[in-house]
């Protein structure tokens, strides 16, 4: 969604409801739903924190390589699952930098929290119990997979499940988180 000057428009109250989440730092179970539209495609889903999204996936990957790689890691394939687990851990890092930043410009001049504001910007939202849908085809997977995408690709959006429910189980195979 290119607007003026070729910059990416976000929504901004989408982008405050994710950085809201991204903010927090306790494991989500449950949490808002969303249904969103982007390029032709609808996505539903429950909205995670960015770092719970990437130490799901890195568990996700280590499941995946235990299964095809036959009962073991070796370095080779578990810097896959390393490298998730270093962004989740970065990404948990830099809200607590943030966080911390935004804390000390709370008594200054409007300037300098602005200065603070522009490098603290949410660029992608992170789903689980995601279900893609295209025109004249089921949602997929049918159980939902762990998604992300970047806020400025997304159309539109509403809080909400597609067919009003999240999927029933989230997805327990490996498979459906890559």
């Amino acid at each position: 969604m290119a607007q003026g000057r070729g910059i990416p428009r976000i929504d901004q109250a989408l982008e405050v409801v994710v950085g809201a989440i991204n903010a927090l730092t306790e494991r989500q179970d449950g949490g808002p739903g969303v249904v969103l539209t982007l390029g032709g495609l609808v996505v539903s889903g429950t909205i995670i924190p960015d770092w719970q999204w990437f130490d799901d996936v890195e568990h996700a990957a280590r499941a995946a390589f235990v299964v095809h790689v036959g009962g073991c890691i070796d370095d080779e394939h578990g810097g896959w699952a390393r490298l998730f687990k270093g962004a989740a851990e970065s990404l948990a890092n830099d809200h607590a930098e943030r966080r911390a930043a935004r804390e000390v410009t709370e008594g200054l001049p409007d300037r300098y929290q602005r200065l603070v504001a522009q490098h603290d910007q949410t660029t992608y939202i992170h789903l689980t119990q995601a279900r893609v849908v295209a025109p004249g085809v089921s949602p997929l997977p049918a159980a939902g997979m762990h998604w992300r995408g970047r806020l400025s690709e997304i159309s539109g959006w509403s809080f909400g499940h597609l067919g009003g429910e999240p999927p029933t189980a989230p997805a327990q195979d490996a498979d459906q988180y890559m």
